[in-house]
């Protein structure tokens, strides 16, 4: 795929749609640019926007196992017994 974007007065680049589909690219995500001085070009590293990251959080968490809550007792007691055992497992 080859396109041709302007650069503006300001420095803005206009990525083709086409370009940001394929990267995954959303509004208001971040990119890194690193100068390819061996080829002459710009490399684009995509990074990862604060929905897609919760869409995995929320995957990741949708597999674990259901458990009750801790109650505040519940969280006292464990706290407690950790502290009695010098924070070891046993």
């Amino acid at each position: 795929m080859k396109y041709e974007s302007t650069i503006t007065s300001k420095g803005t680049i206009t990525i083709a749609a086409p370009l940001r589909k394929a990267l995954g690219l959303r509004s208001g995500q971040k990119i890194q640019m690193e100068l390819d001085e061996k080829n002459g070009g710009i490399l684009i590293k995509t990074g990862m926007t604060l929905e897609q990251l919760e869409e995995i959080r929320d995957r990741i968490i949708s597999k674990l196992p259901k458990r009750k809550p801790l109650t505040g007792r519940a969280l006292k007691e464990a706290a407690a017994k950790a502290w009695v055992s010098g924070f070891t497992n046993e």
